[in-house]
């Protein structure tokens, strides 16, 4: 067994931060997690996922309101996680300059030691976010963003795309923080894949663009960088062959557009819709014969739901419905 913690300040009271521990119904902060059950000495609660998954289930061990909670807790997301013994993981509440030291801790093996070392930083971002009115003033959209340039993200850009994943492109949803845009090219399976940390991401992404093998774009607005969209011939994105079960011999010379990133304050100023018209642009000049995207069919209006790409944008540019899957209408346009 292992242990590790995290620690964050809030500019709220203990008892507000409580409320968002032990409260029912869905945890923007945690993942989007519905949790069904009592935070009561000997409950039981189940957490369940935006499809009515259950991917959690926890023993409520001790609870000292509004000041500490320990559960005992087995991941189900992945059969690896299900496999280790359940760990035990603790929050502590405490008063401090007239707001709140949040501390959580936890004893567990691997993999879950290193998935919480890993996202236990951004969970408390997450509950931040959700506790701090002020934190998500700093989020605001933005009245005009003037002039933004598209820029193709080459080995010399590597400093600005980890600038932007480690601080921008999250920050309002720091639950997907770890993922630095590696889902779109990665080559392992499900149980593997669940295993990966952000480090481990960060460091493979990185080198895929050193190396030349990422085709990808960067909006910036000045020197900042704004937004994000990963694209390429379909062939070379093994994320997408795989979430989508593509097959090579029908994606000869096809493109795809795999997703976007667009800096909380920079949306709603059609950021997404310049990158994806340069992206155009770039694989009908390889001799593409025709793009293909994949926008969710609807139900969530969250950006996290459409980081894709909304269907509305992709019907504006001149794609047409292709084929549908359970959560996904494939849309193509040909060049």
């Amino acid at each position: 067994m292992s242990g590790g913690s995290h620690s964050i300040d809030l500019r709220v009271p203990p008892e507000d931060v409580w409320a968002l521990l032990v409260g029912p119904g869905r945890r923007d902060w945690y993942y989007r997690l519905t949790a069904e059950g009592d935070f009561k000495p000997e409950g039981h609660v189940r957490w369940l996922d935006s499809h009515g998954a259950v991917v959690e289930e926890s023993d409520v061990v001790e609870v000292e309101a509004p000041r500490r909670l320990l559960l005992r807790t087995r991941f189900l997301f992945a059969p690896t996680f299900a496999a280790a013994p359940p760990h035990d993981l603790a929050w502590e509440v405490s008063e401090k300059d007239g707001g709140s030291l949040v501390h959580m801790s936890w004893t567990a093996e691997e993999p879950v030691h290193g998935l919480l070392q890993s996202e236990g930083g951004a969970q408390l971002q997450g509950l931040r976010l959700a506790v701090d009115p002020a934190a998500r003033a700093e989020l605001a959209r933005l009245p005009d963003i003037g002039e933004i340039e598209v820029r193709d993200v080459t080995p010399d850009l590597l400093p600005a795309y980890q600038h932007f994943f480690d601080k921008v492109g999250f920050r309002d949803f720091p639950a997907w923080q770890s993922c630095y845009c590696m889902e779109t090219h990665r080559t392992q399976g499900d149980e593997e894949w669940a295993t990966r940390t952000a480090a481990d991401n960060r460091r493979d992404m990185s080198e895929a663009i050193d190396d030349r093998r990422v085709t990808a774009l960067l909006a910036f607005a000045g020197d900042a960088p704004v937004g994000w969209c990963n694209y390429g011939e379909t062939t070379h994105l093994a994320g997408v062959m795989t979430r989508f079960k593509l097959e090579a011999a029908d994606h000869e010379r096809i493109g795809s557009i795999a997703c976007f990133v667009i800096a909380a304050p920079y949306r709603g100023h059609g950021v997404a819709a310049m990158l994806l018209d340069a992206a155009i642009e770039r694989l009908r000049s390889r001799g593409v014969r025709a793009v293909e995207a994949y926008p969710s069919r609807g139900g969530d209006d969250s950006a996290q739901a459409h980081y894709r790409g909304p269907l509305a944008m992709y019907e504006r540019a001149g794609f047409e419905p292709y084929r549908e899957t359970e959560r996904y209408v494939v849309v193509r346009k040909a060049l």
